[in-house]
């Protein structure tokens, strides 16, 4: 394989973290699963998916799921002093994939990001904010509930900018733009620096879609592509 997608921890993270790249139309067939059950690497294949099965901190299991290959690399194992390792093999073994690993503990998010990963999501410290805000205002809770089910609703994605809004403000837009990428910042909607949307930019947005459509957010190309 070349150019795939290794999810490392087949579990509740792992999957959901699946489904949701898949609906945007990545092939099932362009995705490794590696994990240390040989029950969950079954459960894997049943869904369509390849499955590599051993420890994903030994770089030898790392390499039979062509990681070195890889253009994306999701690390969501159970534990946080795993995920760690993970992330740091991988990255050893591949200095160019988009590496975004999950933990249960917000201490543990800098360990990770000095470990390699670009992005790394607190899944305690997510739910604990979800539940708080839903306590304070159960309309607000309810409109990020629906931004993080995918599939129907709100959905929030990254797209270019086409060559008719190059030259306008966010505020002009049709869609609602949240932030902006622009070189390796992300500027926010109101962002003094901003100024008029480039060509090269990339927004940030919110997008309403209803049952069977397939939003494709039209990912970032790596360099050499």
């Amino acid at each position: 394989m070349r150019d795939h997608t290794v999810v490392i921890g087949f579990g509740t993270k792992g999957r959901s973290a699946l489904q949701t790249v898949c609906a945007t139309g990545l092939k099932k067939e362009q995705v490794v699963v590696v994990d240390p059950s040989s029950e969950v690497i079954d459960a894997a294949a049943a869904e369509g998916y390849a499955g590599v099965m051993g420890d994903a901190t030994r770089s030898e299991v790392l390499k039979r799921a062509e990681v070195h290959r890889a253009r994306q690399i999701i690390v969501a194992p159970q534990r946080d002093d795993t995920a760690v390792l993970v992330t740091l093999t991988a990255r050893q073994l591949n200095r160019s994939a988009k590496v975004v690993a999950a933990v249960r503990e917000e201490e543990n998010a800098p360990l990770l990001k000095q470990s390699g990963a670009d992005a790394v999501i607190t899944s305690s410290g997510a739910a604990g904010r979800l539940l708080g805000l839903s306590v304070l205002s159960p309309a607000a809770g309810l409109v990020m509930e629906d931004l993080i089910q995918q599939g129907s609703g709100l959905d929030i994605i990254e797209r270019p900018v086409v060559r008719a809004e190059a030259g306008k403000s966010p505020r002009e837009m049709d869609d609602l733009v949240v932030s902006v990428v622009r070189g390796h910042r992300v500027l926010g909607y109101d962002d003094p620096a901003l100024g008029a949307l480039q060509l090269t930019d990339r927004l940030i947005t919110i997008v309403r879609v209803t049952p069977g459509d397939q939003v494709t957010p039209h990912p970032r190309p790596l360099p050499g592509d």
